[in-house]
């Protein structure tokens, strides 16, 4: 596995979906729903085609390839941020 998938922050410690526009990152939650860009686009009132640009411009700022990596990372991303660290390393 990439270190890049491993991490979840970028070198100054922020979220890696802070990376990410609103847009980018409703089209991301939505997709993590399972739905397909089409649905997506009625929801958002955007085009299947602009949705699926969403998501690919999401992919590289993530640094992942897939939209499923992408749903993931930020699926963790959210996990973590409201998860209180028990212990200090």
């Amino acid at each position: 596995m990439s270190q890049s998938l491993i991490r979840s922050q970028d070198e100054d410690g922020l979220p890696m979906a802070k990376r990410l526009s609103e847009r980018q990152a409703d089209c991301l939650r939505l997709a993590a729903q399972g739905m397909p860009s089409r649905e997506i686009g009625r929801r958002l009132r955007l085009s299947a085609r602009t949705v699926d640009d969403h998501i690919l411009l999401a992919c590289r700022a993530l640094g992942v390839r897939t939209r499923v990596q992408a749903v993931a990372r930020l699926a963790g991303d959210d996990r973590r941020a409201s998860e209180p660290r028990t212990f200090t390393p």
